[in-house]
């Protein structure tokens, strides 16, 4: 038996099963770490995540050009991990892994879900959603969702009736045309299409805080999952616009001289607009915690799906390996339960939030799930974290300025053309990466990123690193053999 078969040994019936014959007993017996928290004493849990907001691109990230105050505030009032890396930087990947704690191979999502090709996220998968409804939680899930295809032939991607595909998010305000920046849309249980008028990030905030003051009185999870700033970088609110000039954006030393064009300057103004129009509303979320008396039980999480290329490298969008694209902010804030204002370097990815957010919660976190609790890091029990962990792109993702849509770039001063599929690993100080061959995957990248931040100088051939090659390369194989790839 492989390991991703033993992780995955617990069906959700069995689960189901399990939690409606005995409750969160049972799933306590069945699951690690320490019997559940009593009802009273569980944490509510916020989590909001961007859409290809890369961790360089704002404040508290490394970029004082990115106005983001309230995540600022956030971050001195709780704990940012530097090093949080997209497991499999891409939307629907990314999404899959973080509410299963498991990697694409085991919970099946290797590439983005349409309305035409893949299923989507199966129903026999269980999400963070449905452990914590069957714990005692209120649950609900707003924004892009892109785990589901619709209907079959349709052209519309998550309009996902009530059952199993929903994976326990009973308040349901998935928006089925997440990428329009103003008024979104999703369908109520009856099916009838609503919309929610105005800026989206702001619509769904408000959505985000209706469920919440319904449920302030009983442990409550939601998920907020916004589109911004993904491309295309334009229709932030003006007053965001304003705050930017094209002509003073500092660019990232990585972008080559022939890319640094007024397109590219305009791209940065309007991304770093949508960052700041995103923190504003982060501006509100912790105002009505504060409100209703509950910001001091209730774990408040900011972070992205994966970041953006924005022409460092001569690259654009997502799914590639440099740290522009897998390397997200995560800003952690607990007052009865995390110490405040710590930096972490602690490597963190994409599976380890939802055993972690368990373990905070006191919530048994199942076997099949193949994440860390890294709870007591969180909570400044221990220091110690993995050593390294795995990155992937299935391939097939060409550099396209949105999905599914290419566009040329001749004279552009970026570099379009597909990438193939690649496996990886992220130490504390190095990148190791190897491409799709004909015959598996070839070495292709090597960096030191301690000495090389900016990952601008390539060491795959170089002699003096061939030791530290081939090591890296041991660990990828021990890595894709957890997986269950070798």
């Amino acid at each position: 038996m492989t390991e991703a078969e033993r992780q995955s040994s617990l069906t959700r019936r069995e689960f189901v099963r399990a939690a409606g014959a005995a409750g969160i007993g049972v799933l306590a017996a069945a699951g690690r770490g320490d019997a559940a928290l009593p009802g009273a004493a569980r944490p509510n849990i916020v989590y909001v995540f961007a859409d290809q907001h890369r961790n360089c691109s704002w404040s508290g990230g490394g970029d004082p050009q990115v106005k983001t105050p309230n995540l600022e505030s956030l971050a001195r009032e709780g704990v940012v991990f530097n090093h949080c890396i997209s497991n499999d930087p891409l939307c629907s990947p990314h999404r899959a892994s973080l509410l299963t704690g498991r990697y694409p191979q085991a919970n099946k999502v290797t590439k983005n879900v349409s309305s035409t090709e893949d299923k989507g996220l199966p129903a026999t998968e269980v999400t963070i959603g449905e452990v914590l409804k069957n714990a005692g939680y209120a649950t609900g899930y707003v924004g892009k969702w892109h785990l589901y295809p619709g209907a079959p032939g349709g052209s519309m991607v998550d309009v996902v009736p009530p059952g199993p595909h929903r994976h326990g998010f009973d308040y349901w305000r998935a928006c089925h045309n997440y990428r329009k920046r103003y008024d979104t849309r999703y369908y109520n249980d009856n099916g009838k299409e609503i919309v929610i008028p105005g800026y989206a990030p702001t619509g769904q905030m408000d959505l985000t805080l209706e469920f919440i003051e319904k449920n302030a009185a009983r442990p409550f999870c939601v998920f907020l999952s916004w589109h911004p700033p993904h491309g295309p970088y334009t229709e932030a609110p003006k007053r965001f616009v304003d705050m930017y000039s094209p002509d003073k954006i500092n660019l990232r030393p990585n972008v080559p001289k022939e890319a640094d064009t007024r397109k590219w300057r305009e791209h940065h103004a309007g991304y770093f607009a949508h960052v700041s129009a995103l923190d504003e509303e982060m501006g509100r979320l912790i105002k009505k915690l504060a409100q209703l008396e509950i910001a001091g039980n209730t774990i408040l999480c900011y972070s992205s799906d994966h970041g953006d290329m924005l022409a460092s490298l001569g690259m654009t969008t997502k799914n590639k390996p440099w740290e522009e694209s897998i390397n997200v902010p995560f800003v952690i804030r607990w007052p009865r339960g995390i110490p405040a204002g710590r930096r972490l370097d602690t490597l963190f990815s994409t599976v380890d939030v939802t055993p972690t957010l368990l373990g905070l919660a006191g919530v048994p976190v199942l076997p099949r799930m193949q994440g860390l609790d890294l709870s007591p890091v969180v909570q400044g029990k221990s220091v110690r974290g993995p050593e390294s962990v795995f990155i992937m792109a299935a391939g097939g993702a060409s550099d396209d300025d949105d999905e599914g849509k290419s566009k040329s770039r001749k004279g552009s001063g970026v570099t379009k053309k597909r990438i193939k599929g690649w496996r990886g690993i992220r130490t504390a100080r190095h990148t190791y990466v190897k491409r799709g061959a004909k015959d598996g995957f070839d070495p292709w990248l090597l960096y030191d990123n301690e000495k090389d931040p900016f990952q601008m100088r390539d060491l795959i051939d170089d002699p003096a690193h061939q030791q530290t090659r081939k090591e890296l390369d041991a660990k990828l194989g021990q890595w894709r053999r957890r997986v269950g790839e070798a």
